[in-house]
């Protein structure tokens, strides 16, 4: 099995691959589900700094996957964009990037992570947040698309106590 590597983008390279990956991502959703436009290179690189951040997967030097994590509100980042390319799902990929997100919100320290997913139509997606404690909850915004799933997943709960 090829290992996978997990990195943030941190240059105009890395953001090309994003853009191609975030691409690829709209063409593999079902329709009812894209997004619509992907943003421009320009918009990636300053979408995704300070308490955003956007991750890929690496196989053999090659970009096989990614995931956006960007500041929702003062206390929340919403995850959003999780892709693997089809070659490469079943390695564990997802599950890398989704922890590599998890646990750049807990050092910038957010309350908790959001996402909206359709649990019927993306069910592996669904099973794998499930996996890592996510859980669903009251909507927290507006969605085009029919019957969304939102979740939620609450950090640094030891604060929590005191």
């Amino acid at each position: 099995m090829v290992a996978v590597a997990i990195r943030s983008a941190s240059d105009v390279s890395d953001f090309r691959r994003l853009r191609n990956l975030f691409l690829e991502y709209e063409l593999d959703l079902p329709p009812h589900l894209r997004h619509g436009a992907v943003p421009a290179l320009s918009e990636l690189i300053e979408k995704y700094a300070d308490k955003s951040r956007a991750f890929l997967a690496f196989a053999q030097e090659r970009a096989i996957g990614c995931v956006a994590l960007r500041e929702f509100d003062g206390q929340s980042a919403l995850l959003a964009r999780l892709y693997v390319t089809a070659s490469h799902r079943g390695r564990g990929a997802a599950r890398a990037l989704v922890q590599a997100a998890i646990a750049f919100a807990n050092s910038r320290a957010y309350r908790r992570i959001v996402l909206d997913t359709n649990k019927e139509a993306l069910e592996p997606a669904y099973r794998l947040y499930r996996a890592l404690g996510f859980r669903e909850c009251a909507p927290f915004d507006t969605v085009t698309y029919e019957c969304p799933t939102f979740m939620e997943l609450r950090l640094n709960l030891a604060d929590d106590r005191i």
